[in-house]
C-alpha cells in the first residue's frame, strides 16, 4: 500500500521535526494512519507486529521501536476498530469478537468405522465421538451401526466388527438425530477428517439435506504442523509419539479417544506459541487457509444485515451465490476462516475478483432471493438449484391396460382431465426415480408396457412378473390397479399396504436373497434402488409439508427511526409479502396483506401445477402434489429455514396444513399476528 505524497510527508515529519504536542501528534495521526491501519489488517487477513506495520504505514525501512510503540497505542487507544492481539501485535476488534478463544469453543472428536472408502457405496458401521469442553474431555458417544448390507471380509479382519454385530444395531437414520444433539454447536475434529465427515455429509445430505462439520480441525495437519519429523502420520504412530494411554484399535471409540488425546496435546504445544484462538489454529495448521486472505479487503463495505452475496469472475460472470443472516460476517468466512467447502466453491474462492450482494430485510427473505438468482445466474460453484429443467416426476399414466407408474421431466397439466397422468415431484436425481420405480416393479407384479398387447402378454406377464393387466381381464385389471394405487399412497406418506406390507421390507428380502446367491452386483443395484425409493419417499413429504406452510415470521428490522419490526409472511411454502410493522401501523398493514391472499385453497395456480383433486375412483390419493421444476428449491430452501431456525419467531396458521382455509381461520391468524407483533413492539 503506497501513501500519498502527502500523506508520506505528514507522516515521516514526525521522525524530522521537534516534538509536537500530545494533542497535535492525535490529530495528525487520525487524519492518514488509522484507515491505512485498518486496510493493511484486511488485507493481511491476520494480526501484526506493531512494528512491522508501523514500518509499513510510514514507508520507512527502520523507524524508532519507543516512537513506533507509542504511535500505534495512540491509533489502538482512539480507534474502536483495533486492538491488541498480543503484547506486541495490532488486529480488528472483530477479529477478537469472531475468533474465540480455544478454551471457550466445544469440540467434537470423530471417528467412523465403514464398510468401504467410499461414501455410498460403503456404509458407516460404527460411530466413536468425544465431547471436549474447556479443553476437557466431558462425555462421549458411541454406537453400532446397521449398513443394511454385507461387510467385506478385509474390513471384517481389520476392525473385528462382523455382521453379527451389527444386525440388530440401529440404522443410520435412528442413530444421527442422537449424533446430531452430542455435536451441536461445536466445532468438529478427526484424523484425515476428510474421510470421516465425507460419510456423515452423505448420510446427512440423503436424510435431512445439510452438512455437517465445515471449518472442521483436522489432527494430522495439526500433527505435521505442530509435531514435526515423526515417520508417518497415521493415527497410532502420532498417538505413541505423544503418549496417549489409549491406544488405536480400529474401533470407533477408541480411535477417537486416541485422537482427542493428539489433539489435547498438540493445542498445548501451540498454545505455548501463542497460538490461543480458534481461527489463528487453523491458520497456523493449514498454510494453504492463507491463500485467499488478501480478498478480505473485498468486504470491507459489505454491511452486516441479510442478505444473499454473489461471486463474480473476472470476466463478469457470477460463479458463486449465498445468503447469510450477516452478510459481511458470512463472506469474510470465506477467506479468514478454514475452507471445507465443496471442490466448485473452493474454485469460485479461487476466481472472484468481486464481491456483489443484495440486503434483504430479514433472513427468510435472504433464503429466497438466494434461490432466486441461482435460478437467475446458474453459476458454477452451486451445485444444487442450477440445473431445475434436470429434476423428474413420477407420473402414473391412465390406460386401457391398466395404470402405469413411469418418470418423466415434463409435470404437463391435469386440468380436471381425467385421461392426464396423475404427477408427483419433481425429484432430484433421474437415476434414483428410475431406480426406485424398477425395484417396484422387481418386488411388486405391476405392468411395464406401455400399451394393451393384441398379440398377448409380454414376457413379464408371460413369466408371472406381471399381473398383465394388458390382456383386458376386469378382475386382474381391477387387481393391478389397486396394488399400484396403494404404492402410490405408500410413497405419498400414507401406513404401510394391507397386511402390513412394506416396499422397503421387500426390497431387503430380495437383496439378502441375491447376496446369499452371491449375485452381489445386483444385491449392490437393489441396495443403491431402496436408497433412492426411500429418498422419493422422504422427499415427497418434504415437498409436501413445504406446500402446506402458512405462517408469519417476525425479525428484527435492520433499520428504522422508531421501534418496528420486520413480517414476512409464508402461503403455501411461498414469500407472499415481507413488510417493517411498527405500532401504529401492524393492525392495518397485517389486515392488508390477509387480504391480499390467494382466493383458492390450494395457493397454486391450475395452469401452473398438477396438485390437488388429482384422484379418481381407482383409490389414487386425491391430492397429490406437483409444481413446476423451477420452483422446487425455493419451496424446500423455506421449508427447512423454518425447520432449523427454533430461535425465529413463528405465527403459523391454525390447522393441518393443506386444510380448506375458511373467513374464521382467516380471522384468527390475522389476531394471532396482530397480537404477535404488537408484543414483539411493546
Amino acid at each position: 500500500m503506497a501513501p500519498s505524497s502527502a500523506a508520506w510527508r505528514a507522516k515521516t515529519s514526525l521522525f524530522n521535526s521537534p516534538p509536537a504536542p500530545e494533542s497535535s501528534v492525535q490529530l495528525q495521526l487520525s487524519l492518514t494512519l488509522a484507515d491505512d491501519l485498518h486496510d493493511l489488517l484486511l488485507i493481511t487477513g491476520e494480526p501484526l507486529d506493531y512494528l512491522l506495520a508501523a514500518q509499513r504505514l510510514l514507508a520507512l525501512r527502520a523507524a524508532p521501536p519507543v516512537l513506533c510503540r507509542r504511535i500505534m497505542s495512540t491509533l489502538v487507544d482512539d480507534d474502536r476498530r483495533f486492538c491488541w492481539a498480543s503484547p506486541s501485535t495490532i488486529g480488528l476488534a472483530d477479529w477478537r469478537l469472531a475468533d474465540p478463544d480455544l478454551s471457550t469453543v466445544s469440540f467434537v472428536v470423530i471417528d467412523l468405522e465403514t464398510t468401504g472408502t467410499r461414501p455410498g457405496a460403503g456404509k458407516i458401521t460404527e460411530i466413536g465421538a468425544v465431547r471436549i469442553e474447556g479443553l476437557r474431555q466431558v462425555a462421549t458417544f458411541e454406537t453400532l451401526v446397521n449398513p443394511l448390507r454385507s461387510i467385506p471380509p478385509m474390513v471384517i479382519q481389520i476392525t473385528g466388527i462382523t455382521p453379527l454385530m451389527v444386525r440388530d444395531a440401529p440404522r443410520i437414520e435412528e442413530v444421527m438425530p442422537h449424533l446430531l444433539d452430542f455435536v451441536r454447536g461445536a466445532v468438529m475434529v478427526a484424523h484425515n477428517a476428510i474421510f470421516d465427515l465425507s460419510f456423515l455429509n452423505y448420510e446427512l445430505t440423503r436424510l435431512r439435506g445439510r452438512r455437517l462439520g465445515d471449518g472442521a480441525i483436522d489432527t494430522v495437519t495439526m500433527a505435521r504442523c505442530a509435531a514435526p519429523g515423526l515417520p508417518n502420520y497415521r493415527l497410532g504412530t502420532v498417538a505413541g509419539a505423544l503418549g496417549s494411554p489409549v491406544a488405536p484399535t480400529h474401533r470407533a471409540l477408541a480411535d477417537a479417544e486416541a485422537t482427542a488425546h493428539v489433539f489435547l496435546h498438540l493445542v498445548g504445544r501451540l498454545q505455548e506459541q501463542g497460538i490461543t484462538c480458534l481461527d489463528q489454529l487453523r491458520s497456523h495448521v493449514d498454510p494453504s487457509h492463507r491463500r485467499d486472505r488478501h480478498k478480505v479487503a473485498l468486504t470491507r463495505d459489505i454491511p452486516r444485515r441479510p442478505g444473499a452475496y454473489l461471486f463474480v469472475d473476472q470476466d463478469d460472470n457470477v460463479i458463486y451465490v449465498g445468503k447469510a443472516e450477516v452478510l459481511r460476517d458470512r463472506v469474510r468466512s470465506y477467506f479468514l476462516a478454514r475452507n471445507d467447502h465443496s471442490r466448485k466453491v473452493r474454485q469460485a474462492v479461487r476466481r472472484l475478483v468481486r464481491v456483489d450482494w443484495e440486503e434483504t430485510g430479514s433472513p427468510l427473505a435472504a433464503v429466497v432471493r438466494e434461490q432466486q438468482l441461482i435460478l437467475q445466474h446458474r453459476p458454477s460453484g452451486n451445485v444444487q438449484g442450477s440445473r431445475p429443467e434436470s429434476y423428474v416426476y413420477l407420473k402414473v399414466a391412465r390406460q386401457t391396460g391398466g395404470l402405469r407408474l413411469y418418470a418423466s421431466d415434463r409435470m404437463g397439466s391435469h386440468n380436471g382431465n381425467a385421461k392426464q397422468p396423475l404427477t408427483l415431484g419433481p425429484f432430484r436425481g433421474r437415476g434414483r426415480v428410475k431406480g426406485a420405480i424398477d425395484l417396484l416393479n422387481r418386488c411388486y407384479p405391476l405392468r411395464r408396457c406401455s400399451g394393451r398387447s393384441t398379440a398377448g402378454p409380454c414376457l413379464y406377464g408371460q413369466t408371472a412378473k406381471c399381473l398383465a393387466p394388458c390382456r383386458g381381464e376386469q378382475d386382474v385389471l381391477r387387481e393391478h390397479d389397486d396394488l399400484l394405487a396403494a404404492l402410490v399412497a405408500w410413497i405419498a406418506g400414507e401406513d404401510p399396504l394391507p397386511a402390513g406390507d412394506d416396499p422397503l421390507d421387500r426390497g431387503r428380502v430380495l437383496m439378502t436373497t441375491l447376496a446369499a446367491e452371491r449375485r452381489y452386483e445386483e444385491a449392490q443395484e437393489v441396495r443403491d434402488a431402496l436408497d433412492g425409493l426411500a429418498g422419493v419417499r422422504r422427499s415427497y413429504r418434504a415437498l409436501r409439508e413445504a406446500c402446506g406452510l402458512r405462517l408469519g415470521v417476525f425479525t428484527p428490522a435492520s433499520e428504522a427511526l422508531e421501534p418496528s419490526i420486520q413480517l414476512d409472511l409464508v402461503w403455501q411454502g411461498r414469500l407472499h409479502a415481507s413488510t417493517v410493522l411498527t405500532a401504529s401501523t401492524a393492525a392495518l398493514e397485517i389486515g392488508r396483506l390477509i387480504r391480499s391472499l390467494p382466493d383458492d385453497d390450494t395457493g397454486f395456480d391450475e395452469s401452473a401445477a398438477a396438485g390437488g383433486a388429482q384422484g379418481d375412483s381407482a383409490g389414487l390419493p386425491a391430492d397429490l402434489v406437483a409444481v413446476p421444476q423451477q420452483e422446487l428449491d425455493l419451496l424446500l430452501a423455506v421449508r427447512r429455514w423454518v425447520a432449523e431456525s427454533p430461535e425465529a419467531h413463528i405465527v403459523p396458521m391454525t390447522g393441518a396444513p393443506g386444510a380448506p382455509v375458511t373467513a374464521e381461520s382467516l380471522e384468527g391468524w390475522r389476531v394471532g399476528l396482530i397480537r404477535a407483533a404488537l408484543g414483539r413492539l411493546s
